[in-house]
């Protein structure tokens, strides 16, 4: 993207959360102005580009089930993200999606509920505040991971006082 639809998106949407990868570091200097609402979701390759340099934006998008995927590999993405874990600042949104633990894979069309319950084993650290669900399932099934995900969230969060009933 130019740096004039960052610009575009901003003005007349409110976005203030952009992700870019690995690669983009590359172009970084045509996105000035904009660099602290750019996350870096990392790629799933094992290899985390030299180019990176995750203190000069404004941190990770985690993707979730990526992470979760990494983490069972051991991969040059789960350690980069992991030694970093003490900046919260750089923890500040997610894409979430489902995940097989059979296949160790990201889920973009989740068939089942369960499919999010990995999300209770990540570290919590890795949560920002701000979520994008990462599915190609529809708006009506989508509704419904937003229910189940709220609570099963909430539950893991939050206090048992602060709970629903």
């Amino acid at each position: 993207m130019e740096k004039e639809e960052l610009t575009f998106l901003a003005r007349n949407f409110g976005s203030i959360y952009f992700t870019i990868h690995e690669d983009s570091f590359k172009f970084l200097k045509k996105w000035r102005g904009f660099y602290k609402y750019l996350f870096l979701e990392m790629n799933t390759d094992n290899l985390v580009s030299r180019s990176v340099k995750i203190n000069k934006i404004g941190g990770f998008c985690v993707d979730l089930s990526h992470f979760k995927v990494e983490a069972r590999k051991w991969s040059e993405e789960f350690e980069y993200i992991f030694k970093r874990r003490d900046i919260s600042r750089y923890f500040t949104c997610n894409h979430l999606n489902g995940y097989s633990l059979e296949k160790n894979t990201d889920l973009h069309t989740v068939k089942s509920l369960k499919d999010f319950n990995y999300l209770t084993t990540l570290p919590k650290f890795l949560f920002g505040n701000v979520i994008g669900l990462e599915t190609d399932n529809n708006i009506s099934e989508q509704l419904k991971f937003k229910n189940y995900l709220s609570r099963l969230l909430d539950d893991y969060f939050l206090p048992k006082s602060e709970k629903h009933p």
